[in-house]
């Protein structure tokens, strides 16, 4: 498989794990990461590119997209528990159910509508793989989390 190929794989598998409903999550993905391991094994170099390898304006607008629904998903998952710890079989979460449900079903239509994904990580060298910086730190953060270059405390490294 050609270096291309490979990226093209990796970044189609990043973009799958951005756009699933579950994108908040700040666990280490395996796939991800499996992938990455496989370009290290090729002698390749896997960093956490500055600001010179940047996000074009029309990959910012997905990712500008992506995080509204992650928002509104955090957002209305956190005004659940505090209704049901607040109001416990009295508490009614039907707004904030249907907050959660339009952005997990919009982040499944993106999903499909931009079926070429992101290039998240691009070759920057002959031997560097790159991963592109990104100017909203929620966005960045999460993808440094699925990609194992940042874990939660007390949780150990990939």
């Amino acid at each position: 498989m050609t270096i291309e190929e490979q990226l093209a794989r990796l970044n189609k598998t990043i973009w799958r794990v951005m756009t699933h409903p579950d994108v908040n999550n700040q666990s280490v993905n395996l796939n991800i990461t499996g992938l990455l391991d496989l370009l290290r094994e090729d002698g390749y170099i896997i960093v956490v590119g500055a600001k010179e390898y940047n996000y074009s304006i029309g990959e910012l607008r997905v990712i500008e997209k992506l995080i509204a629904w992650a928002t509104q998903i955090a957002y209305a998952e956190d005004k659940i528990e505090m209704e049901n710890a607040i109001y416990e079989d009295d508490a009614d979460t039907e707004m904030y159910d249907q907050l959660v449900k339009e952005a997990k079903e919009g982040l499944l239509i993106y999903r499909k509508l931009h079926p070429d994904a992101i290039s998240f990580f691009i070759k920057t060298d002959w031997n560097k793989i790159t991963l592109k910086n990104c100017p909203y730190w929620l966005f960045q953060e999460l993808l440094l989390y699925k990609t194992g270059f940042l874990t939660r405390r007390f949780e150990g490294p990939n």
